[in-house]
């Protein structure tokens, strides 16, 4: 893509990455566009990969590019893989919520719709070879989240059920984004609205998501949480 981008002389090449390429972040400091790349996961050092090829072409060969370093995106139709849909979809047939390990771990939850207007902001307006991180800069541990997601359902918090911990799971990101803020943007939601907007939406679409929670989608859930929750204590 950067290649067909540079060959075709296009106007500009906007890097959609992720906190994650920041790895693990220690209490007292949230991360800045310029602090090193450090991902622990796979799929975190793919982002940071193509971060790191961005700036390449855009150093040899003066592509215009520019990168936003989103926080955890939630709202309508993401699919039920992902922590806040699936827990939603979950509670809201009151199966168990599977959260990994303490659930103390440390996230922002932006609502996707503030997402999309910084990178439209970025993609327009962005100094050329820069990054911009994307978040409410507002982080929380996972147990709230989960606490404000079973409120928000009137559903009982006893859904909520600690398993094993998945490999290389961070504890915590944080993201300035004073930087993104300086170009005029601002997020409309706070995590917590971001998180009822989004369970309320599950509750009122389910013609979308219960043909999704079927045949593959079973399996797959099988794999990632079948033996985990059944070491909870849960037979699922």
């Amino acid at each position: 893509m950067l290649e067909a981008t540079r060959q075709f002389n296009l106007e500009r090449y906007h890097q959609i990455s992720t906190d994650e390429v920041y790895g693990h972040v220690p209490e007292g400091h949230a991360s800045v566009e310029t602090d090193n790349l450090a991902p622990r996961s796979p799929y975190a050092a793919s982002k940071a990969s193509a971060d790191l090829m961005v700036n390449a072409y855009f150093v040899t060969y003066n592509l215009p590019v520019t990168i936003t370093r989103g926080a955890n995106n939630i709202g309508p139709y993401q699919y039920p893989e992902k922590v806040v849909p699936l827990f939603a979809t979950n509670a809201i047939d009151e199966e168990p919520l599977p959260i990994y390990g303490d659930g103390r771990q440390k996230r922002d939850y932006q609502y996707v719709l503030d997402h999309c207007a910084a990178i439209d902001l970025v993609l327009h307006h962005g100094v050329l070879g820069e990054a911009y991180n994307v978040g409410t800069g507002q982080e929380m541990e996972n147990l709230r989240m989960v606490e404000i997601l079973l409120d928000a359902l009137q559903r009982p918090r006893d859904l909520l059920v600690h398993v094993r911990d998945r490999p290389g799971h961070d504890r915590r990101y944080s993201l300035n984004v004073d930087k993104i803020k300086a170009l005029g943007w601002q997020p409309q939601h706070t995590p917590e609205e971001a998180i009822r907007k989004t369970a309320q939406w599950y509750v009122e679409n389910e013609w979308w998501w219960r043909k999704i929670k079927s045949g593959e989608y079973k399996a797959f859930y099988q794999a990632q949480y079948g033996d985990r929750l059944r070491e909870a204590g849960v037979q699922k």
